[in-house]
């Protein structure tokens, strides 16, 4: 339950960076780069050695990796496109909608149970979903500035997310890794070479410029992003069915940010968005008791 708690907070603290990032005239796409040689850095400081080895390409699960880390630096980016545009407690829930991808995936492929309560409660995080994400009306100058190519960004935040979740999932049962280092410096570090070539690009062609904002940004970013895996992988490695790890994960992630984003940054929330909210706790309870 430790690590199930710190892998929502962490999560949620991922959102909360993206959002304020605009603030402090902070660059998306470097900071995000940066990040992962800040994840890479955060392994060989818990393992004491460098945690990508000379071998790592005879690992079963590099091909693992290689694919995580493409997926990882895209879906960043759209989730902060999605945050920037569309508001936190957007972000947030289409984010955490990936589990109707990653549970079902667990369900029918690792044929783990859908009791009564387990089948209300995901029906319940559904409607949390939903509820929590409409809107009674967008914010004037959000109208304005959005395009209708926008509105692809939450949808691929969505698939980018759900396809991380199944693929951690598969790493774990396949070799039960149970958060190991080296594993996730190495697909941090293939986020981070293919993230480097392209900045590297931009920096070439003048179509990115140098500030240090953007470092200090993805150092924040890297350390909280590093952990949020961590800890997801070692929730995931103590046999609990995953249809039931990662709805409550996900769930609790969308009501903390939706209260906190109520809260602290004072957006607004409908009678509908508060109703999400509850049904998102209710889902907790019953996956939970499940």
């Amino acid at each position: 339950m430790i690590y199930l708690t710190l892998s929502i907070l962490t999560s949620v603290a991922i959102v909360f960076i993206f959002k304020f990032y605009p603030k402090f005239e902070i660059d998306t796409f470097q900071a995000i780069v940066f990040n992962y040689y800040v994840c890479v850095t955060c392994g060989w400081i818990m393992l004491g050695d460098f945690p990508v080895e000379a071998d790592v390409h005879e690992k079963f699960w590099f091909p693992y990796a290689l694919v995580l880390g493409a997926i990882f630096i895209s879906t960043f980016n759209f989730v902060a496109l999605t945050v920037q545009k569309f508001g936190i407690t957007v972000g947030a829930v289409m984010q955490k909608m990936s589990l109707l991808l990653s549970v079902g995936w667990a369900i029918v492929v690792y044929s783990e149970g859908l009791g009564l309560m387990k089948g209300i409660g995901l029906i319940a995080a559904i409607g949390a979903i939903i509820l929590t994400n409409l809107k009674e009306e967008a914010p004037k100058d959000q109208a304005v500035n959005l395009s209708t190519f926008d509105y692809i960004f939450p949808a691929l935040v969505l698939i980018g997310s759900g396809v991380i979740e199944i693929l951690l999932f598969e790493v774990e049962q396949k070799a039960s890794q149970s958060g190991d280092i080296r594993f996730i410096s190495t697909l941090f570090g293939t986020a981070g070479v293919m993230g480097g070539l392209v900045l590297l690009f931009q920096f070439i062609t003048g179509k990115a410029k140098w500030k240090w904002q953007n470092l200090w940004g993805g150092v924040v970013l890297g350390v909280v992003n590093f952990f949020c895996v961590v800890y997801l992988m070692k929730t995931l490695g103590y046999g609990w069915d995953a249809s039931i790890i990662l709805p409550i994960n996900n769930v609790a992630i969308i009501g903390l940010s939706a209260l906190i984003a109520y809260f602290f940054l004072k957006e607004k929330l409908s009678a509908l968005n508060w109703g999400g909210v509850f049904l998102a706790g209710l889902s907790i309870l019953l996956i939970a008791f499940a």
